[in-house]
């Protein structure tokens, strides 16, 4: 199974200037007239530039934050770096890469190159709303530098499409106002405020282009129509979380600009033990690691691939992976430098993997003495504090590296003057690499290549200083009683701790065409839930789907949970690869992982398929029974097709292999984002309540503070953008519990 996904897939790459070739005569794709050569990310230097951390600002002030979206030059490649063909012109003398980002008040305005594109991070406090104002000022694609942007988007993807031109021939590449929103990654929050796909606003108002989407919302909308206010209310417990944009179908796109923040919300009801700060450790802030790839070209800019490796969609690239490894908006930089070390103490560090599609396996080592370590302490995970530190030691048999997909966040302390590790490196040299031996595709794809891909961040780390760090190896739980995780499984044993009242049994899929992937799926479906077998389903709908109201073109919801509920969500993966599964609006908890025999469940599945005139696109003939249709929804179903789970799939439970696989434990608190690997079903338990509730709560009690039934609802997805970009994602509604008591009332508090 994996040899064929990665034979075929490179055998697109390879093709690639082929088939776009076919595209053209038979499709007439035309792209923007742009020529970009890659710089070989080999040939940019390390370890140059310490790390920037992005501009921090108060997010519990009570007055209003503006970010503005724009478009400015950045140092992200190294100081003294100059590109083999030199800075355009548009860059000036001083140089610089043309980025997009979100802009605070204190970063001003100018011409200069900014130190990072990263940014800001909102420090924000239970309790307290934080308004923001997101305001796109990123222009026209008549006015942007970003090459790369203009000569990507794809309009045959089901995308935001503000000038309606979906499949419109020739096929070419968007003009006009830029759409954007941003999304609050991890926040629960209202479905008005969460920055769904369909939420996109404009940078300005132009006759002929759609001002905003159909989710589109603001407190306080301006004239112009190019801003939206969230009043976000921060109900929900400490987490570290962030921003990013979420515009239909140009996800990948835009976040690769440039279009990321975090938000780092604290708790003052949580009595955090000595030493452990709010937002850092021992009096010093959190130290950021926004871990991207990016490629450039000779010019020292952004270069994205664009050629489609199938004419349905000429300018889709199925994975974005780069060959220059960015933290926190810089090529390989330094954590302290040779001249003026880092004080050997105990640090925090919030790992972000913002990369489109890559996934990092990460530890410490001593390029000296090549001594692993010191260990990384995981204190906390998506949505929040773990229990009790977990300890990754690249030292030990297994646990010995932290694996971060797409999405994925994690908090980490790391003590530099470990004693174990100390005495086990009594020649440490004052230098340590973050190293990363993440595959890709992940996780059985090509090795990344030890000198480049291999290397995320170089510490120079210098003599013992004063440290009044909480040490996680000193065994002081990080949550107090009565404060402990409320636990839906039990991740020790992987079972589940709470009867579910739903069980949902869904999958994951990759449609194939000639030059590989077409379009990647959950549970079979495409974004707006029509089916392709019109034949079978009149007009595309299915009967067992429910159709939303108002607000637009049609969209069709498979996944229709009741506030207060518990599900467990049985994901099947029949892909090659993995993929980090998001939830918007909850944070639900990893309950095991368990294999399963894939040649004969997949004979199964595909065996219920009942067949349609819908051509399939691996060889243009009509589907016969008993073959694979992909995006015909589920074989079965929905509701009654498996008399075991709503989903409208084959029950899985006879084809299961082995034991079940608990969650690793720095896996075992709140997640938003969770890894399945390939040839596993995946279970997770999604209370649809916020995280605090104690779980023994009858469902009728409850509820968000807020009506999380509004607007289009919320969406789960694939968090390798480039697969949510093109159709893995699916809409979710959520129904009120009507016996909830809100304390938030739309138009009023948000």
């Amino acid at each position: 199974m994996k040899r064929f996904h990665i034979v075929t897939a490179a055998a697109g790459l390879l093709g690639a200037a082929l088939i776009v070739i076919i595209g053209l005569a038979a499709r007439r794709a035309e792209a923007q007239a742009v020529v970009q050569m890659p710089l070989p990310g080999s040939a940019i230097p390390q370890w140059v530039d310490e790390l920037p951390i992005p501009t921090t600002v108060p997010g519990d002030t009570g007055l209003e934050l503006e970010l503005r979206m724009e478009e400015f030059l950045s140092n992200v490649l190294p100081t003294g770096f100059a590109p083999p063909a030199g800075w355009p012109a548009s860059a000036g003398a001083a140089g610089g890469t043309w980025t997009w980002g979100y802009l605070a008040p204190v970063d001003g305005v100018g011409t200069a190159p900014r130190p990072t594109f990263i940014g800001p991070i909102v420090l924000a406090e239970r309790g307290t709303p934080t308004q923001v104002r997101y305001v796109n000022n990123l222009g026209t694609t008549a006015s942007t530098h970003l090459t790369f942007w203009l000569s990507s988007t794809d309009q045959t993807l089901h995308w935001a499409d503000p000038k309606n031109e979906h499949l419109s021939m020739p096929i070419t590449n968007y003009q006009g106002p830029i759409p954007a929103v941003a999304h609050l990654h991890g926040g629960e929050v209202p479905a008005e405020l969460d920055g769904g796909p369909d939420a996109w606003f404009l940078s300005g108002s132009a006759t002929g282009y759609q001002a905003h989407g159909q989710g589109y919302y603001s407190l306080y909308p301006n004239s112009d129509g190019n801003d939206a206010v969230y009043n976000y209310p921060n109900t929900q417990e400490a987490a570290n979380i962030w921003f990013h944009d979420h515009a239909l179908g140009i996800t990948r796109l835009s976040v690769y600009a440039g279009l990321a923040g975090a938000y780092l919300l604290k708790d003052p009801g949580l009595a955090l033990p000595a030493g452990l700060d709010p937002y850092g450790i021992g009096g010093e802030t959190i130290v950021p690691l926004i871990i991207q790839d990016r490629m450039f070209d000779t010019n020292g800019q952004l270069y994205f691939p664009n050629m489609g490796i199938n004419m349905e969609h000429p300018f889709w690239v199925p994975e974005f992976v780069g060959d220059t490894i960015v933290v926190n908006g810089k090529t390989w930089p330094t954590f302290g430098t040779a001249l003026m070390p880092k004080p050997s103490k105990r640090y925090r560090f919030l790992f972000l993997n913002g990369s489109n599609a890559r996934t990092y396996e990460l530890f410490l080592v001593d390029p000296v003495t090549k001594v692993m370590g010191p260990p990384m302490w995981v204190i906390g995970t998506d949505g929040g504090y773990l229990d009790a530190p977990v300890k990754i030691d690249p030292a030990a048999a297994a646990n010995n590296k932290l694996t971060v997909m797409p999405g994925e966040r994690y908090d980490v302390i790391v003590d530099f003057n470990d004693p174990a590790w100390r005495a086990a490196n009594p020649n440490f040299s004052g230098q340590l690499i973050l190293r990363n031996t993440g595959r890709t595709p992940y996780p059985k794809g090509a090795s990344p290549q030890g000198s480049t891909l291999g290397q995320v961040l170089k510490l120079f780390i210098g003599a013992p200083g004063a440290d009044s760090g909480y040490d996680p190896a000193g065994g002081a739980p990080i949550r107090p009683n009565g404060k402990t995780i409320q636990r839906l499984v039990n991740p020790v044993a992987g079972t589940t701790a709470v009867t579910p009242q739903k069980i949902r049994q869904l999958t994951l899929n990759e449609v194939m065409a000639m030059g590989g992937p077409i379009e990647v799926l959950v549970n079979n479906t495409r974004w707006d839930g029509k089916s392709v077998a019109t034949d079978v389903f009149l007009g595309g709908v299915r009967p067992d789907f429910v159709r939303g109201t108002g607000m637009g073109h049609e969209l069709y919801y498979s996944e229709t949970p009741r506030e207060g509920e518990t599900e467990l969500w049985e994901i099947v993966n029949l892909t090659a690869d993995a993929h980090p599964i998001h939830l918007h609006l909850v944070q639900f908890q990893l309950m095991n992982r368990q294999n399963y025999n894939f040649n004969k469940y997949n004979k199964a599945y595909n065996a219920v398929f009942p067949g349609t005139t819908a051509l399939d696109p691996m060889t243009g003939l009509a589907h016969p029974r008993r073959v694979f249709i992909g995006s015909f929804g589920p074989p079965l179903d929905y509701n009654t097709g498996n008399p075991r789970a709503l989903g409208g799939n084959p029950d899985i439970t006879s084809f299961l292999q082995g034991p079940v696989q608990p969650p690793l434990p720095q896996e075992s608190g709140w997640k938003d984002t969770v890894i399945m690997y390939p040839a596993q079903v995946t279970r997770i338990m999604v209370r649809w309540a916020p995280t605090d509730v104690p779980a023994t709560t009858l469902p009728v009690a409850a509820f968000f503070p807020f009506d999380p039934s509004g607007n289009l609802g919320y969406v789960w997805h694939c968090h390798i953008i480039d697969h949510e970009d093109n159709e893995m994602m699916r809409p979710d509604m959520v129904k009120a519990n009507p016996l909830a008591a809100r304390t938030k009332v739309k138009g009023y508090d948000y």
